[in-house]
């Protein structure tokens, strides 16, 4: 069959407001982990239409070129509306094409997924399985419904399957089929890299934490399956010898969660004399963890921070402790480890005061880097459900909902103390001469001067914004 992988459209200042120009696209690698699982059988053809950036009415020819026989795209909550967009465009072209949607949103909401008549069948959780078995299902003309994990519509009601089992072995599946897009049209954030060129890796899914404003709890049912250390770095290696690569990016959600696996993976990356950097949480790492890593190229590791209040972070249940951050931004820096933070600001139980502690600790702990989002409560996770009892939606446009816009509303706080407050995060933390100095004396290549000089015309194009 003939099927067509779809990264539904997201411009850039969608994603990342006025700080667009900062920010990263990188290649769908769900999309390419089902394109591997599929393309010895069938024919297939991914389309990323944010990193081409292209509109929904742009896919029309590339649908009408490739003829598919099943249209599968990937739907987050902000980009939901453009999936049925998509949907919509695909019947339009011909009836007869089968469409699917997987990812986030789906498995988060289902009912909402699956509703719109132009969706014909949804996949819930991790896709490799179980649409593999839904198209052989639709080949051979068999029962759909023997298929787990999937939701569809039969005589006008809404069916569902019985849940599919997660993937615990995850060296069973192959590498990502990264041929399939142009990986020069990629790139990381701009302050995220040393060398080009890096390439993003998943080593495991799952996360056991229960922050409330996160759907992994949902999505991945509070379990973690990891690849074995072996299989990421035979993927490393084929990255090497194909494309070159002089540089990795761990984006698992707890890289560090197992500690022998970390140490050996440390071990096993040394002697490939690559630079490497991974996303943790500030309760994963040790002052000896943290020199191993560095040891082995490890030179930059972004820690999801969220707030530097202990009550908010206590309301959403993040699990850490303040002393907690200070402890892992220090002990990084002392492994000569960069250190980059990742916060929230307008949480439940925040304030003018609590969301300046959150910016107070950014300085104070001397990150390399800060990022500051607003929150954005997610369908399907715990926040979701009993956000009313902290503030108010300002829009329930999921179109916004990409953490750069306030479309929630602490109680005792205001829209316009939001949109303030994140503007006087940016400010306060980069427009400190103790904080240029700092990466000036860092510079040490013509490549990060144009990196450093474009990241600065992001921040001028942030706050030239109304």
């Amino acid at each position: 069959m003939k099927i067509l992988l779809i990264f539904p459209p997201m411009l850039g200042e969608e994603r990342y407001g006025k700080l667009a120009r900062t920010g990263s696209y990188l290649p769908p690698l769900g999309l390419l982990y089902l394109a591997s699982v599929l393309k010895d059988k069938h024919n297939i053809k991914v389309i990323d239409g944010t990193v081409l950036n292209i509109t929904v009415e742009d896919l029309s020819e590339e649908i009408k070129k490739f003829a598919p026989d099943i249209v599968g795209i990937s739907s987050y909550t902000s980009t939901f509306y453009r999936s049925i967009a998509i949907c919509n465009l695909t019947k339009e072209i011909n009836p007869k094409i089968i469409t699917v949607l997987g990812g986030p949103h789906p498995t988060a909401c289902p009912e909402d997924a699956v509703k719109d008549k132009n969706v014909d069948f949804i996949v819930i959780g991790e896709g490799e399985i179980t649409f593999k078995e839904l198209i052989e299902s639709i080949c051979a003309g068999t029962d759909i419904s023997k298929v787990k994990g999937i939701g569809y519509k039969q005589n006008n009601q809404i069916k569902f399957t019985l849940p599919r089992e997660r993937i615990t072995n995850l060296d069973i599946l192959p590498f990502p089929s990264r041929e399939m897009v142009n990986l020069k049209s990629y790139r990381p954030s701009l302050l995220h890299y040393q060398r080009k060129p890096v390439f993003s890796v998943m080593c495991g899914r799952g996360c056991p934490y229960r922050c409330t404003y996160c759907s992994c709890a949902k999505v991945f049912k509070g379990k973690v399956t990891i690849r074995s250390v072996e299989n990421v770095i035979s993927e490393i290696k084929f990255l090497i010898e194909k494309y070159g690569a002089k540089e990795i990016i761990i984006y698992d959600d707890t890289f560090g969660l197992f500690k022998k696996w970390t140490m050996k993976f440390c071990d096993l990356i040394k002697p490939l004399k690559l630079t490497w950097s991974a996303w943790m949480r500030v309760d994963l790492v040790s002052p000896e963890l943290l020199k191993k890593m560095a040891d082995s190229g490890c030179w930059h590791i972004s820690y999801g921070v969220e707030s530097g209040n202990q009550n908010v972070l206590n309301i959403v249940k993040k699990g850490t402790t303040v002393e907690q951050i200070k402890n892992a931004f220090k002990w990084t820096h002392d492994a000569g480890i960069e250190a980059r933070g990742t916060y929230m600001l307008g949480l439940p139980g925040d304030t003018w005061s609590t969301m300046m502690d959150t910016v107070n600790i950014a300085i104070e702990t001397k990150a390399d880097y800060a990022q500051f989002q607003l929150l954005s409560p997610f369908p399907g996770t715990e926040l979701w459900d009993i956000i009313e009892q902290y503030g108010e939606f300002s829009i329930k446009d999921f179109s916004k909902y990409t953490m750069w816009f306030p479309v929630f509303v602490p109680k005792g706080l205001t829209k316009e103390d939001l949109v303030c407050a994140h503007r006087v995060a940016y400010k306060r933390f980069y427009l400190r001469f103790s904080y240029i100095f700092q990466r000036l004396i860092k510079i040490k290549s013509f490549q990060d001067i144009k990196r450093y000089f474009t990241g600065l015309i992001g921040i001028i194009e942030y706050f030239k914004q109304k």
